[in-house]
């Protein structure tokens, strides 16, 4: 089962390398990440997918990202309940 991170108040000009990064740093292997860029050009989201990783694992990972200073940005990261 491939479980999922959304990351929010990222800067608008952050790649998906720079998240995948983030994961690494982390403990993520291979993340998959797809940036949501629509409405708020201030407001970008992503949501990182982890096939690898057990429930467990992702809330780690999750919670390691939270509160996360990047760029002058508080970061916000949580795994949702239903995908």
């Amino acid at each position: 089962m491939t479980h999922r991170i959304l990351i929010g108040n990222l800067p608008p000009d952050i790649s998906a390398e720079e998240i995948e990064q983030l994961a690494r740093d982390g403990g993520a292997e291979a993340p998959k990440v797809t940036l949501n860029r629509e409405g708020d050009p201030d407001k970008v989201a992503a949501v990182l997918e982890l096939p690898q990783l057990d429930r467990a694992g992702t809330d780690r990972i999750a919670a390691g990202i939270n509160g996360k200073r990047f760029r002058e940005r508080t970061l916000t990261a949580y795994v949702p309940l239903f995908t």
